[in-house]
């Protein structure tokens, strides 16, 4: 059980580091004033990827609640 915990833990840690990562690599494209197409499909997948991730780290709270 407790190692569920610490693996459940170090899970959400990383997800949750991966989510910062991608926020900030959002937030330096909508920074930009114009965004090649092949970056516009760039940021249109990070934003996918960032809500996964979101919900992932709600999925995982929710079990330790």
């Amino acid at each position: 059980m407790a190692k569920q915990s610490f693996d459940s833990r170090m899970t959400l840690e990383h997800l949750e580091e991966q989510h910062r990562t991608l926020k900030r690599q959002v937030e330096y494209l909508d920074r930009r004033a114009h965004l090649t197409p092949s970056e516009q499909l760039e940021a249109s997948d990070l934003k996918k990827k960032k809500l996964a991730t979101k919900d992932a780290i709600l999925a995982l709270r929710a079990r330790f609640n």
